[in-house]
């Protein structure tokens, strides 16, 4: 099982990995689609639409979630079973839900975005870190690609999200 500090790391780390690249790139390269795929800046506010989303979720109250999705009967995932059905999944033709795709995003509002993607990602860490073990795994919610999953599987996509579009950004850009 994955630890609480493991997947905050990781989200630190990621977060950081990908905010540090954006931050060096020029108009163009924020800007421009290569191979008609999302610019740097769409792969940006997409992650911030994501922490968006799993902030909210994690402030659910557990009765709440156990009323609406049920309880999690089953071991959570690890970080490497469910990037594998992620990946699996997206193979299979699964896309990103119409509320997840940004729209064109202009370099000027590069900082601010950066920011904002700081700062939904210690928010979430902070979230993540008052929930139990318990909670953590005994509690669920839907995601639209991989189904029910626990609180904890949720924060291990968050995390293992942001390194898949940062390293689809890198292949992008040939960084």
């Amino acid at each position: 099982m994955n630890s609480t500090l493991s997947i905050t790391n990781s989200l630190k780390d990621y977060v950081t990995q990908f905010n540090e690249l954006v931050i060096n790139l020029n108009e163009t390269e924020f800007e421009n689609n290569p191979q008609n795929k999302w610019s740097a800046g769409q792969d940006l506010v997409h992650l911030i639409k994501v922490l968006q989303i799993v902030n909210i979720a994690f402030k659910i109250p557990a009765p709440i979630l156990l009323v609406l999705f049920g309880k999690n009967k089953r071991e959570s995932r690890s970080f490497d079973e469910l990037q594998t059905l992620y990946k699996k999944s997206l193979e299979g033709g699964a896309k990103s839900p119409n509320l997840y795709i940004p729209k064109p995003v202009l370099f000027k509002n590069k900082t601010e975005l950066l920011q904002k993607n700081e700062s939904l990602n210690e928010a979430f860490i902070q979230k993540i870190n008052k929930h139990s073990d318990d909670v953590l795994d005994n509690y669920r919610l839907p995601h639209p690609i991989l189904g029910k999953v626990s609180l904890r599987e949720l924060a291990l996509f968050t995390s293992f999200h942001t390194l898949h579009h940062l390293e689809l950004l890198k292949k992008k850009l040939n960084k």
